[in-house]
C-alpha cells in the first residue's frame, strides 16, 4: 500500500500502537485532561491508568547482555532494551522539596553555600548526581536525597548511586529504584532505608542492577 493511500486515521493508530506503555498512558492522560468534555471522568481515568502503570516488585532491569555492554560504555540501558514500566505518577508520590526548599536544606546542613546553592542544585541535577522531577509547575527533588548528599565528598553515596542509575536521563526509574522494596535487601526493605546504615550494600546492589544481574 502506498503512503498516499494511508489516511490520517491509519497513521495515528499506527503511531499509538508503536508507543511504549508509559508514553502511551502519558499521551492519553494529557489528552483527557485537556478536553473539557471528559472533565467528569478524567480523575477516574487517571487513577485507572496509574494502577496499570504502577510497578510491581523490583524496578525492571535490562537483559544482562545488553545491560553489561552499555555499562561498559558508561551508560545504563533503559529505552529499547528495557521497557520502562515506572509510572511518573508513582514517582511523584515520594515526598519532594522544590528547588528553593532543597537549596535551603543543603545550605542549613552546610554542604552548599547559601548564596550559590540554587545554581549548584541545577548543576548536580544536570550531571546526574541528584534526581530532579518535573512537577506540575516546577522542578522538585525527592526529599530522601537531601539528608545524605554531600557534593564535597567525591564518593558520596547519593551522587555515586544516582550516577550509576543514570538519574540525569531516567529520574523516575531512579526514584523507583530507591523507594521500591526489594527481596534482595535485608528485611525486604527499599534501598532508601539503607542510607546512613549500609552504603557498601547499596553500592553493590546498584552495581548489580546496572548490569541486569538477577537480584
Amino acid at each position: 500500500m502506498s503512503q498516499s493511500s494511508v489516511g490520517p486515521g491509519d497513521r495515528a493508530n499506527r503511531a499509538l500502537r508503536e508507543l511504549d506503555d508509559q508514553i502511551f498512558s502519558d499521551v492519553v492522560l494529557r489528552e483527557v485532561h485537556r478536553r473539557g468534555a471528559f472533565g467528569r471522568v478524567a480523575r477516574q481515568i487517571d487513577r485507572a491508568m496509574k494502577t496499570v502503570r504502577a510497578p510491581v516488585g523490583d524496578p525492571i532491569r535490562g537483559p544482562g547482555g545488553a545491560a553489561a555492554a552499555a555499562a561498559t560504555a558508561g551508560t545504563v540501558p533503559r529505552a529499547g532494551a528495557v521497557r520502562v514500566a515506572v509510572a511518573r505518577g508513582a514517582a511523584m508520590q515520594v515526598p519532594h522539596a522544590c528547588s528553593v526548599e532543597a537549596a535551603e536544606i543543603l545550605a542549613r546542613r552546610g554542604v552548599l553555600d547559601g548564596s550559590t546553592a540554587a545554581d549548584a542544585l541545577r548543576t548536580f541535577a544536570r550531571d546526574g548526581r541528584l534526581i530532579v522531577l518535573r512537577g506540575d509547575r516546577r522542578w522538585v527533588y525527592p526529599r530522601f536525597q537531601l539528608d545524605h548528599v554531600d557534593p564535597r565528598d567525591p564518593n558520596n553515596i547519593i551522587c555515586a548511586v544516582n550516577r550509576m542509575l543514570d538519574a540525569g536521563r531516567y529520574p523516575e526509574v531512579a526514584t523507583s529504584w530507591w523507594t521500591t522494596p526489594s527481596a534482595s535487601l535485608p528485611g525486604r526493605c527499599p534501598p532508601v532505608e539503607l542510607l546512613g546504615l549500609d552504603h557498601d550494600t547499596l553500592r553493590r546492589y546498584a552495581a548489580a542492577y546496572t548490569v541486569g544481574a538477577e537480584l
